[in-house]
């Protein structure tokens, strides 16, 4: 990248993270042609973005079979909204299809129960594997670790950076974890204003006045990683509206400015 356009989108990051909240922002050509850093490794409150290394944990568990069924009557109780309650109790899914609502739809519920046959210990296993050293999971994702416990997790941008460059390559052995966070149903952040030619494998996490989208952006044109954890905001509603202008505007910056 030339200098100028670096120097553009580190104004563009710059004025982005100035507003109000704990904003970290690491943005990287995946070619490694540029990086811009704020604050990448502040310890921010996790949320669900931690969701696709539980995932990448269940996969290397040996014990662990993705096609083995498991029973939605072990299910926990939920007075939140789930997607789960559009099956019966007595219905089974697969332990992949477990994860796959997971992921594309954020199930706290669904994640539970991925939990129970993974085990905390060995997402930890996963997490200190990968060099995710500033990352730690100690609960997980019932009503009782929502109602306030679920902010002793927390994860910095580089660590997050590094979780999506283990899942980026589609033919990695992630590769079935990289296609569900493409398909996230979840996308008014940073995919919201991106052209449908643009391909975005992404999770979000979510809890009072906490933003967060991870992401791998591709186009025929450009690839990249853009990340942005936010918490301690006054409006989240403005922030994730903020957030897809954002986007928008980094794409825009580098598709405008990469030779065809």
């Amino acid at each position: 990248m030339s200098d100028p356009l670096t120097a553009a989108l580190q104004q563009a990051c710059d004025r982005f993270s100035s507003q109000a909240g704990q904003i970290s922002i690491l943005l990287e050509d995946k070619q490694d042609r540029f990086r811009i850093a704020i604050d990448e490794t502040t310890k921010i409150p996790s949320a669900s973005v931690i969701k696709p290394a539980i995932a990448c944990a269940a996969f290397h568990d040996l014990n662990l079979k993705l096609d083995q069924f498991i029973d939605l009557r072990e299910l926990d109780e939920t007075r939140y909204c789930s997607i789960m309650k559009a099956f019966e109790p007595a219905d089974t899914l697969t332990l992949k299809e477990l994860i796959g609502v997971m992921l594309i739809v954020s199930d706290n519920p669904a994640t539970t129960l991925v939990l129970d046959y993974v085990g905390i210990d060995k997402v930890r296993d996963w997490l200190n594997w990968v060099g995710m050293d500033d990352t730690n999971f100690d609960v997980g994702f019932t009503d009782f670790d929502l109602d306030g416990r679920i902010r002793t997790n927390l994860t910095t941008a580089e660590d997050c950076l590094t979780l999506l460059k283990q899942i980026g390559n589609p033919r990695g052995p992630y590769g079935f974890i990289r296609d569900m966070m493409e398909n996230n149903l979840r996308n008014e952040r940073i995919p919201k204003r991106l052209p449908d030619d643009a391909v975005i494998v992404h999770k979000t996490g979510t809890l009072n006045g906490l933003v967060h989208d991870i992401a791998i952006i591709e186009s025929p044109v450009v690839s990249y990683y853009l990340v942005v954890l936010a918490d301690q905001l006054p409006d989240t509603h403005k922030f994730a509206y903020d957030l897809a202008v954002f986007s928008e505007q980094i794409y825009e910056m580098m598709h405008q400015s990469t030779p065809r």
